[in-house]
Formats: C-alpha cells, sequence, structure tokens
C-alpha cells in the first residue's frame, strides 16, 4: 500500500471515530458520565474515577500485597499469608478488592470488550511502575486457562495485564510456555483450606530451557489465597527460573469473593 493510500486510509478511519464518538458519546464505564475527552491515554475511565482507582494509599505486605498497618513487618508475610507456603517472593497489585475497584474489576471481566480490562492493566502500569522495574524481572507469564474455559471466555484477563506490563518494563510476554494441563474447580467455590490442594499439577511448563536462570513476573487478574500463583511459581522454580514475583490489579480480602 502506498504512503498516499495509507494515510488517507487513516484519516478516514479517524474521521469515522469522530463521527461515532458524536452520534454515541463513550463514557465512563464505572460513573456513567459521558467522557468529554480522554481521561489519559489509552485509559477508559474519567480523570475522577482514574484517580480513585489508583490511588489507594496505605501499607501493604511486602509477600502477598495486602493492605497492612502502618508499623507492620512484612518481610516474612502479615496477618493474611503468614503461616502459608507461598513460592513467589513477592506481590504487587493496583489496590484492594473493594468498592470502585471491585465493581470496575467485575465489569472489565465479564465485558465483551477488553478495553475496560486493559485500562486497569495501564493503572497498574503505571501506578506500580517504581516497584516493577525494580524487580528486574526477565519475563511476565500469565496465568493460563484451561482450553475449555477459553471456549466460554471472550479473553483470559491474566493475557491482557501480562501483556501491558512486559511493554512498560520491555521484557517478552510468554503465553505459551505454560499450560494449564487439567481443569480445576473455581477457587472461589472451594473452602479455603482446599484451595492449594484444588491447584496441584494442574499447570506444565513447555519448554523449561527458555526460562531457565531468569527471574519472572506471574501475572493474574486477583490473588486471593495466593494458591494459584504459588503453584505456579513452583511448577517454575523446579524447571529453573531464579525467582518469581507476582503482580494483579486486586489483591482479595474476603475470600468468598
Amino acid at each position: 500500500m502506498s504512503w498516499s493510500a495509507q494515510t488517507l486510509l487513516q484519516s478516514l478511519a479517524a474521521t469515522a471515530e469522530q463521527l461515532l464518538d458524536f452520534a454515541i458519546p463513550p463514557y465512563c464505564p464505572l460513573c456513567r458520565d459521558v467522557l468529554a475527552q480522554p481521561a489519559q491515554a489509552a485509559v477508559c475511565y474519567c480523570l475522577q474515577c482514574s484517580r480513585r482507582l489508583a490511588e489507594q494509599t496505605g501499607d501493604r505486605c511486602q509477600r502477598c500485597s495486602a493492605a497492612v498497618g502502618p508499623w507492620s513487618s512484612t518481610q516474612r508475610g502479615c496477618v493474611h499469608c503468614r503461616g502459608r507456603t507461598l513460592r513467589f517472593r513477592s506481590a504487587v497489585c493496583l489496590g484492594m478488592y473493594h468498592d470502585d475497584l471491585r465493581r470496575a474489576l467485575l465489569s472489565a471481566k465479564w465485558s465483551f470488550s477488553s478495553v475496560q480490562m486493559q485500562s486497569l492493566a495501564r493503572l497498574l502500569a503505571h501506578r506500580c511502575a517504581p516497584q516493577l522495574h525494580a524487580l528486574q524481572v526477565d519475563r511476565v507469564i500469565p496465568i493460563p486457562q484451561h482450553w475449555r474455559q477459553r471456549l466460554l471466555r471472550h479473553f483470559n484477563p491474566a493475557w491482557l495485564v501480562a501483556e501491558q506490563l512486559a511493554g512498560v518494563l520491555n521484557v517478552p510476554c510468554d503465553i505459551h510456555i505454560l499450560r494449564k494441563s487439567r481443569r480445576t474447580r473455581p477457587q472461589k467455590r472451594v473452602s479455603v483450606t482446599q484451595r492449594f490442594d484444588n491447584q496441584k499439577q494442574s499447570y506444565a511448563i513447555q519448554d523449561a530451557a527458555v526460562i531457565r536462570g531468569e527471574r519472572i513476573l506471574i501475572v493474574d487478574d486477583v490473588l486471593t489465597t495466593g494458591a494459584t500463583c504459588s503453584e505456579v511459581a513452583g511448577v517454575l522454580l523446579k524447571a529453573g527460573a531464579a525467582e518469581c514475583h507476582v503482580a494483579v490489579i486486586a489483591r482479595v480480602l474476603d475470600h468468598s469473593a
């Protein structure tokens, strides 16, 4: 395609988008207000909602990213994760799974479009950039879905988040090296004491040589007990990874969620 033809197509596409926005003005999926202009690059929420989603403050557990008191020592975990065998070294999240973030994440996960999930991923990457860069990871790996689950869902939220984080960190996002080898019951339908057993031997590595000696960032949409990410971290470490960390949109403290 010639440069002039490509320029014409880009111009027509931009005009069509402007006409569509005029006929059906874009709105914030959280507060439903019409967006006079984009909140920020490639984020579908209005400026106020973007700030609320990305401005959860307070101290976090270094091990599981749960909100903790200001004087808590969390090098060995906190009240939410202490005593559990977690094979990843640390976790990063956009915020706690309640209020606006809970509503935004539920809406994003069950939307036909991936735009909302991509927007949450960009907010995570922007807000947690210092922590993510400090991990110095070599590769980003999302939690995979079982093939039957992929048939029922429009997209894998973990894949979308992982792609955004890998782009910011300038490292590979590998969506093929890890697969879910057996179907498991949904974690929210399993008691807390059974969640680690539910995930045992449910993931497999395709090519262990690729990750040998690497620092891996495991990505999912939420972290609750840590059972899923811990099982994946165990598989990766056994395959030769040097260490594993976790990044999620939200940290869930209510195990019934």
